[in-house]
């Protein structure tokens, strides 16, 4: 455990007790399996522990509790972050420590090589999560989550009626500072960063540029700096689905960002460069408009001035029907909880982050052997 959570502990492990406390009694009334966390090291708590919250916000779609397992320095040190004290906070959400069982139906997600895991386990079915840069081969693939505050408010119903409403125009919404201008986003992953690409629309397309919204024009390109113009959590699905396309600019250490799967469910045309980073990829022409390099970037601008507004429609619908197979968080973790071959302890990939944190090999099979349960 690092060694600033031990430091700390004192007065975060108060936080966490805290916010368990905080609902004590809630929560109960969840029938479906629960989702177990069986945490052993501090890679969750990438993002501020947003990845945490997010997976709670989800299980809560399908109606699942979430028991957190972890030793109390850990514990501790998730209250630390915002989003980990977020988590805690929620209502069906509680935590055992590491010598106490999950419940029998529990499916148990852990942040370790499942061979490296020793804590007692009562025949249930593990996944192990390699969280990292790349996903595993032959392996199920963890859609990169929305912001936990929009899965929360995300309704089937409200999803359906921004799909529907009018769109025009190119949207960007987000933090304009340096450090989304590192060299390193280019040398590591091959994009252009998120200021390279700002910069380059501002000086080909200066006449175009619109400072806060489309406003139903179909030519202008709105490239608004969240820091200076932030848009409302509780608005920001309607501002997004106002617009026809995403420019899906980097963020500032690997290239993906929620906002372009909030954009793309609700309809929303990603302009993407890093379409590879999505699993299965994204296809140019068909669910998004891919580009490479400046002049490619410019191109595809042109390429979308040219295209009809049935291309557009179709284009928007394919968007949505990629989302609802591939990017919704609440249906793959649904999947891991009712659906896969009980007889392995699986892996799913978690490539959220600009390095692998993870250790586990890729057998031929793309599962790793079964852990064998322990009795008490």
């Amino acid at each position: 455990m690092n060694l600033k959570h031990i430091i700390r502990y004192p007065f975060d492990i108060r936080l966490a007790e805290e916010q368990l406390a905080s609902k004590s009694g809630q929560g109960e009334q969840w029938q479906s399996p629960a989702i177990g966390l069986d945490l052993y090291s501090d890679r969750m708590l990438i993002d501020c522990g947003r990845h945490l919250s997010c997976l709670a916000a989800l299980a809560q779609q399908i109606e699942s509790r979430v028991v957190l397992r972890c030793g109390r320095v850990l514990l501790a040190a998730i209250a630390h972050k915002s989003h980990g004290r977020k988590f805690l906070a929620m209502p069906h959400v509680s935590w055992i420590d590491p010598g106490q069982r999950f419940p029998a139906d529990s499916l148990v997600l852990l942040d370790i090589d499942g061979a490296g895991a020793d804590r007692i386990l009562h025949r249930q079915r593990t996944v192990a999560m390699a969280i990292g840069r790349e996903a595993i081969a032959k392996t199920l693939v963890m859609p990169y989550p929305m912001h936990p505050n929009q899965i929360e408010q995300l309704t089937p119903e409200r999803l359906q009626s921004l799909r529907s409403g009018n769109k025009a125009g190119i949207f960007f919404a987000g933090n304009q500072k340096r450090r989304y201008g590192r060299e390193a986003i280019n040398d590591r992953f091959g994009v252009l960063s998120r200021l390279e690409i700002l910069a380059e629309l501002r000086r080909q397309f200066a006449d175009r540029i619109a400072p806060r919204e489309a406003a139903g024009v179909s030519d202008r390109i709105v490239l608004r700096n969240s820091a200076t113009d932030p848009i409302a959590a509780q608005d920001w699905m309607s501002v997004l689905a106002a617009h026809q396309f995403f420019l899906c600019c980097p963020g500032a250490a690997q290239p993906i960002c929620h906002n372009v799967i909030e954009a793309m469910s609700v309809g929303v045309i990603p302009i993407i460069e890093y379409g590879d980073r999505f699993h299965p990829e994204l296809v140019d022409g068909d669910n998004a408009i891919c580009f490479h390099g400046r002049d490619g970037l410019a191109a595809a601008i042109r390429r979308i001035d040219s295209m009809s507004a049935e291309k557009r429609a179709r284009l928007s619908q394919n968007v949505s029907a990629y989302y609802d197979q591939y990017l919704d968080g609440a249906r793959v973790v649904k999947r891991l909880r009712d659906e896969l071959n009980t007889d392995f302890v699986d892996q799913v990939s978690m490539p959220f982050h600009d390095e692998n944190l993870f250790s586990i090999a890729s057998p031929p099979s793309g599962r790793v052997p079964a852990i064998r349960s322990r009795a008490a």
